[in-house]
């Protein structure tokens, strides 16, 4: 199956920057490493997820009626997207752009980029299994090896914690003490003696790992705020 490409038509050589920032952003928190396009050569052809700039005066191209593509169309004013209803578009950001808006966006079109997901693989029982990076939200050190917890279930596995923890991305995990590897994009709130999940887990922040933790967070805000340079 041919990769879908993530293509930016937009002529404002700073927006399409900004732009370029967040995508490339966006790739590092979703660990969805994908072909980013500033370029394009013309037709365009799917699978594509395509940022189309209606300020530039031309319009999007039209894409056969199928699920191989997704038009977000891009404009200062919000009334300019009218124009583009006859192309269909999967939806319609304001400049200028931020990460909310990108993330928003491509949760439209997930089956587009779900195959692009790198994944964690994990032999549980007798059953390997792959998760993606960005489901896993922490993982949990045991006597016997480890529990992987994601957004949709928790594996039992016997490879301890720090094998696994060599086979994640460094940018998004970090451990916060002796039997906890987190993910980042999935804490809510951080103190200076707990790290609390979107699941509603509390993990106490270990007393020499305190520092780290808040030093990985900070950066790892400023990478969702598309604000750190890659």
């Amino acid at each position: 199956m041919e990769k879908t490409r993530l293509v930016i038509h937009m002529h404002d050589t700073e927006e399409r920057s900004r732009l370029f920032q967040i995508l490339s952003a966006w790739m590092e928190l979703y660990c969805a490493p994908m072909e980013l396009v500033t370029e394009p050569s013309l037709p365009i052809q799917p699978p594509v997820i395509l940022f189309w700039d209606l300020d530039s005066g031309t319009l999007p191209p039209r894409f056969p009626p199928d699920s191989s593509h997704a038009l977000f169309v891009c404009a200062a004013d919000h009334q300019a997207a009218i124009h583009s209803y006859p192309f269909h578009p999967n939806g319609f950001l304001q400049k200028p752009i931020c990460m909310d808006q990108v993330e928003a966006a491509l949760k439209r079109c997930i089956p587009l980029w779900w195959n692009a997901l790198e994944r964690l693989e994990i032999l549980s029982g007798r059953v390997r299994t792959q998760v993606p990076f960005c489901n896993v939200t922490q993982i949990e050190g045991t006597r016997k090896g480890c529990l992987v917890h994601s957004s949709l279930q928790t594996f039992s596995v016997r490879e301890p914690l720090y094998s696994l923890e060599s086979r994640l991305p460094p940018r998004i995990f970090v451990r916060c003490q002796r039997s906890f590897v987190v993910n980042l994009f999935h804490i809510q709130k951080l103190s200076r003696q707990s790290a609390f999940l979107s699941d509603g887990t509390e993990i106490p922040l270990g007393r020499c790992q305190k520092d780290a933790v808040w030093e990985a967070y900070q950066q790892f805000r400023l990478l969702r705020e598309g604000q750190l340079q890659l």
